[in-house]
């Protein structure tokens, strides 16, 4: 039966609410100055573009792939369309004030630049005598049979000379230009049809601490015991979840913007986690720190901060079993993973002592009986869900899954 079902709302849409894949990301569009907007055209040559790769001033976060590894085959394709002079797409990269491109979209191909032209014994090891001894070339089309089976050092002299002097396209997002504009850049690159996620977006553009720190949990035991292994880790799906958490974990829930940003929210949430954990600050870094409200600040220790985590997810999974962080419940089918869940339970779960988590065990039966007529209950379902992004639905699922805690936590 469901409570408090509104006259004007169709109840089969209601089911498929509490029953459905989830679909609480519904994007509110947030205008921004145009005029703010600083960004380059460059032609790069071959031989600037490997400097940069040896100073690692481009940057090629190796997480950052998508989970779409080239294979030798198409590594090799396209090396050979720079033996064959097709130019390549454009690369985009965000730069910061010390001129250090960080790869949007690219990365695949250079990468693939990279280990065939220097080498991945060269630059581990950094002995010139490995410079060009990369990955051998395979399945060439037009070139198979000259080719094949090469590494850079044994091509001929003009085929050598005509890969060196290859020029690329960068797109250079500046340092002036506001976060805000550089997410929604990048959330416009198209690549192979499927545009970034905007977590792919927060991962290229926040490279540091955030971004190994987010892997990390990720991969942990506690958290994909949690969620059943059931968050997919494509498209970062699964560290977007985890850092809804933690921006709470982090932060006051009143620092959540009244706009509904989001967006800003977490990317600004892995940048505090970055200026707060990194051994050396730019000056674009000094200058977002000065502006944090630190009254606002709950836990920046990343030591803490997993620990905090890794206890609500052991916690999740004692209390609800295989339905936690989901609008299900035992005797019910199991639903997705549900975004508003996560991030409250990770926060009200690791926020008690253990006397309290063992007393809201002593009265489970009694405490599952009401949290079931809450996942029953119209308004809260839509708090969780289609309105989960609104300030008003962040702090109503706060203050209703908090209220609802206290009743079993003390004697």
């Amino acid at each position: 039966m469901i409570n408090n079902l509104d006259d004007n709302v169709n109840e089969k849409e209601l089911l498929e609410i509490i029953n459905g894949v989830e679909n609480d990301e519904i994007e509110e569009i947030q205008p921004f100055d145009p005029e703010k907007i600083s960004i380059d055209t460059k032609t790069i040559t071959m031989e600037a573009c490997l400097r940069r790769l040896e100073q690692k001033t481009i940057i090629l976060n190796p997480d950052f792939q998508r989970n779409e590894v080239w294979t030798d085959d198409k590594k090799s394709r396209l090396i050979e369309s720079l033996i064959l002079k097709i130019p390549l797409p454009m690369f985009y990269v965000s730069a910061d004030e010390n001129n250090i491109f960080y790869v949007v979209d690219g990365l695949q191909r250079l990468s693939t630049i990279r280990d065939f032209i220097l080498g991945k014994n060269y630059l581990e090891n950094n002995k010139a005598n490995l410079k060009g001894q990369g990955f051998k070339l395979s399945n060439l089309e037009f070139w198979g049979k000259n080719f094949n089976d090469k590494i850079f050092n044994d091509l001929p002299i003009h085929i050598y000379n005509r890969i060196l002097e290859t020029e690329f396209t960068f797109t250079v997002i500046n340092p002036g230009t506001p976060e805000d504009v550089k997410r929604n850049i990048f959330k416009r690159i198209n690549t192979g049809g499927e545009p970034l996620t905007q977590q792919e977006i927060r991962h290229a553009l926040y490279t540091g601490p955030s971004t190994i720190f987010l892997q990390t949990l990720s991969h942990s035991k506690e958290f994909l015991s949690a969620t059943d292994n059931s968050v997919k880790s494509s498209r970062m799906m699964d560290r977007e979840l985890i850092l809804r958490a933690l921006a709470f974990t982090i932060r006051d829930l009143n620092s959540y913007p009244k706009n509904n940003d989001m967006d800003t929210f977490l990317s600004d949430s892995m940048r505090i986690i970055n200026v707060f954990n990194k051994n050396e600050l730019t000056n674009q870094d000094v200058k977002f720190k000065l502006s944090i409200n630190n009254e606002e600040l709950i836990e920046t220790n990343l030591d803490l901060i997993e620990q905090k985590f890794k206890i609500s997810m052991r916690r999740a999974k004692d209390l609800f079993g295989e339905h936690a962080f989901r609008k299900s419940y035992p005797g019910k089918r199991r639903t997705p993973i549900n975004k508003g869940l996560f991030e409250v339970w990770c926060t009200l779960l690791s926020n008690i002592n253990q006397k309290q988590f063992d007393l809201l065990k002593k009265n489970k039966k009694q405490f599952m009986n009401e949290y079931s007529e809450l996942l029953n209950d119209y308004n809260f379902i839509f708090v969780i869900s289609r309105d989960s992004q609104k300030y008003i639905s962040v702090k109503s699922r706060y203050d209703r899954l908090n209220n609802l805690l206290l009743k079993f936590i003390n004697d």
